[in-house]
């Protein structure tokens, strides 16, 4: 249930305080889903601040549309088990840039005053070089540039990360080498895409962790870290093959469409493990 329909300006960033219903509570503890939602449309809503607007919908210079897509998004918990029913969480955003025509945010996470995490949120703006195909996604430049500051190192890194591993797997392939399993997944455009028709980011990690859960890993543990990059999206109806290789700390997981197209890496750590 949240206090605030819109968030609150402190300086260059943006502020949302929640009271912690069911809607953002999860099976354990704050919920993943409803936390990315939240932390995209606060990384949007500033995009859209540092362009001028007062809606977070972009267009390039003939008019089309474009959507600040994510390249990458690092999530960081680490007092997972504070936040709890009845409780408030405090969302405080602010915008980077990391390069050229790439942009971040920086969400710091505390609840009822002490600190739980921090998400990083890496993105890029896209259009549709094929109207109504996602598998046409390119980059495109929006018809006003945003000039926030330059990124601090935390967020530089992830930026420069996940840049690394996009070239990488573009140059020489994807390697699934040491997988120790897979599951197929048929994404639900009713639950898992969003207004402009793309696999939603958040459905990322959801698609990761049923196909997780359906091959037997039922853990319950609490998320301490998840990175994603995010490399692709699909077509209402198309599957997604879900392979991952356990380790000692949690989980390394690859999405892939059909044809074995990459769609994202990801690395999971739940809390507990060493």
């Amino acid at each position: 249930m949240s206090t605030l329909p819109r968030p609150l300006s402190q300086g260059s960033g943006l502020v949302e305080k929640h009271v912690l219903g069911m809607a953002e509570m999860g099976y354990r503890g704050l919920s993943e889903q409803w936390l990315k939602r939240r932390a995209g449309d606060l990384h949007w809503e500033l995009i859209a601040r540092a362009m001028g607007q007062r809606d977070a919908v972009f267009t390039c210079s003939e008019g089309e549309p474009l959507y600040a897509a994510f390249c990458a998004t690092s999530l960081q918990l680490s007092r997972p088990h504070l936040p709890r029913l009845g409780g408030e969480i405090t969302l405080a955003a602010d915008l980077y840039r990391v390069g050229h025509g790439r942009l971040a945010s920086l969400l710091c996470i505390t609840s009822d005053g002490d600190v739980v995490g921090r998400m990083i949120l890496v993105s890029t703006f896209v259009g549709h070089s094929e109207p109504g195909i996602n598998r046409s996604v390119v980059r495109r430049s929006p018809r006003a540039l945003a000039m926030p500051p330059e990124a601090p190192l935390a967020v530089r890194r992830i930026a420069e990360q996940a840049s690394a591993i996009t070239r990488d797997i573009r140059s020489d392939g994807l390697k699934v080498t040491g997988m120790s399993g897979a599951q197929t997944i048929l994404p639900c455009p009713a639950t898992d895409f969003n207004a402009a028709g793309l696999l939603y980011f958040p459905s990322y990690s959801a698609l990761a962790d049923r196909g997780l859960f359906q091959v037997g890993e039922k853990h319950t543990r609490m998320v301490a870290c998840r990175h994603v990059v995010y490399l692709g999206n699909v077509e209402p109806g198309e599957w997604t093959d879900i392979l991952f290789q356990k380790r000692p700390w949690g989980h390394n997981v690859i999405l892939r469409g059909s044809e074995e197209r990459p769609l994202a890496l990801m690395r999971v750590r739940f809390r507990g493990d060493n």
